[in-house]
């Protein structure tokens, strides 16, 4: 499986806690048939570890707008956050990787917001 295809599962997966709280990953990478991912298994533990981190990153770039992002939106957002803060990949590729979940499983103009939002992320720390 290559790196885009880990990614799309582990969008799928927070994607998946935001509705029911997955509370032992190396159980829901078994119903998956995802064990041994290393990438995700790794993706998903930092996003449990940081997830309040990773919240208000979010919640203080989007501001009002926070209340209003759709599930799919959020995980899209969460992932990247987490990449790009706790898992050191480079931004470049996170939000390039975040633009195509959100062309795939978002509204018809999500991605430009999803991009906007990681960019103001981005331009905050920069």
């Amino acid at each position: 499986m290559n790196r885009t295809e880990q990614r799309d599962w582990v969008f799928k997966l927070i994607f998946e806690d935001s509705i029911n709280k997955i509370e032992d990953v190396e159980q829901s990478l078994n119903n998956h048939d995802l064990d041994g991912e290393e990438f995700i298994i790794n993706s998903l533990k930092s996003y449990n570890e940081n997830y309040e981190k990773i919240e208000e990153i979010i919640k203080n770039a989007s501001k009002k707008r926070y209340n209003r992002l759709s599930k799919v939106e959020k995980a899209i957002l969460f992932l990247s956050v987490n990449e790009i803060y706790f898992m050191d990949i480079p931004h470049q590729v996170s939000i390039n990787e975040a633009v195509e979940l959100a062309k795939t499983y978002s509204n018809q103009m999500d991605y430009q917001m999803i991009n906007s939002i990681l960019g103001k992320i981005v331009r905050t720390d920069a």
